[in-house]
């Protein structure tokens, strides 16, 4: 059987109003091709579908049961021409995003929270990886968009600014740069440092300014990620740099000392990287616009506390911690 959609709705319609008369006037259509279109139904489904009186139409069994299925189609029908807008509009989809550690830790989280409350029919995939495997996804096809950060340049690739950060020093308590307020690379290069991720943009950072001191680094021990780095500083481990973000939330611990890094490199600038903006799929586009918005807002540099008001912070924790194992 072939049902004709306009038919179906007009069938419908019938049911409802009881009158074929009455359907035709709603519809803006003539009474004999609302007619027609009920006996042509009549004829599909090999069954009467109405009882014609003189006081109108009377439902037969079989009007009921394909006015329910009607209902149900028309219903879903209705459903798959809003989503496919919806998909046409960009406002449902999926984008995969690929992202080194820091921006995902940092910036993503905001800014992603922001767009999926704007956009709450799109899926967002995040996978971490190094700067020089985000941009080689993208060109790939193995992601939308990524995001990265060092001097590498995404050849190919469409490349705009996003979000800024700064390196600080940590170290930890009683090492002998933790009453410094300012360290410089060529100081810090002097003790036993917990390295980043090999391969990583803090690590290129790291092995070039090392390179252009011409010292080597005393690297004792390596981990991926700002977290695990602050661990190991408070084991007494070794100094680290991690983004000053991260090191302000740590401080609550008590356990590290930071201090600002005295050098231009300290600023990083992390950027976004997709192939040909007019060629990705809407939800894609959404995103990428939302987030380079989000590159270009000035962002407020934060303010580190001084030597003596980490002290005075860690003096205080340790005696209120004292008093509560007493």
């Amino acid at each position: 059987m072939r049902f004709d959609l306009l038919s179906l709705k007009l069938f419908v319609i019938v049911c409802e109003q009881q009158s074929i008369s009455r359907t035709a006037e709603m519809e803006h259509i003539a009474a004999s091709a609302v007619s027609k279109r009920m006996s042509d139904l009549e004829v599909i489904v090999r069954t009467p579908l109405f009882m014609r009186s003189q006081k109108g139409l009377d439902m037969t069994p079989a009007a009921h049961d394909l006015l329910k299925h009607a209902r149900i189609v028309l219903r879903d029908l209705g459903q798959l021409e809003s989503e496919m807008l919806d998909h046409a509009k960009g406002r449902r989809g999926d984008v995969r995003l690929r992202a080194c550690h820091s921006p995902i830790v940092q910036h993503l989280p905001g800014d992603l929270a922001d767009f999926l409350a704007l956009n709450p029919e799109i899926r967002v995939s995040i996978d971490e990886g190094l700067s020089r495997h985000v941009a080689q996804s993208v060109v790939e096809n193995a992601a939308d968009i990524g995001v990265f950060g060092g001097g590498m340049a995404a050849t190919g690739l469409h490349s705009i600014p996003y979000r800024t950060d700064r390196l600080v020093v940590i170290t930890p308590n009683g090492h002998p740069l933790s009453r410094a307020e300012s360290v410089t690379f060529a100081e810090l290069v002097e003790y036993d440092i917990v390295g980043p991720q090999q391969g990583s943009c803090l690590d290129n950072l790291l092995t070039r300014a090392a390179a252009g001191l011409g010292r080597s680094l005393r690297i004792r021990i390596r981990v991926n990620g700002f977290e695990p780095s602050s661990c190991m500083v408070e084991a007494g481990l070794g100094v680290a740099l991690v983004s000053e973000h991260h090191a302000l939330r740590r401080l609550a611990s008590g356990a590290l000392c930071l201090a600002a890094l005295d050098e231009p490199w300290a600023a990083r600038q992390w950027k976004i990287c997709s192939r040909d903006p007019k060629a990705l799929p809407a939800p894609v586009r959404l995103l990428l616009d939302h987030l380079s918005a989000r590159g270009g807002r000035r962002e407020t540099p934060l303010t580190l506390p001084s030597a003596a008001t980490i002290a005075k912070y860690t003096a205080a924790r340790t005696l209120a911690l004292g008093g509560l194992l007493r």
